[in-house]
């Protein structure tokens, strides 16, 4: 396994160094905010809590 990846930061570590997830923390779901019906249609379909029918 010779593979090299282009960024040499840690897989699963933030790049910031912030030690939270790459992925947001459990306040990140309550900061968005949609600005239009479009974005409010993804924040909605991308919402775990109400999955599509």
């Amino acid at each position: 396994m010779n593979e090299r990846r282009e960024d040499q930061t840690p897989t699963g570590d933030s790049p910031t160094g912030g030690g939270n997830p790459v992925g947001g923390d459990e306040t990140t779901e309550d900061q968005l905010e949609a600005d239009n019906p479009v974005e409010q249609d993804t924040l909605e379909t991308l919402d775990p809590d109400n999955p599509p029918a």
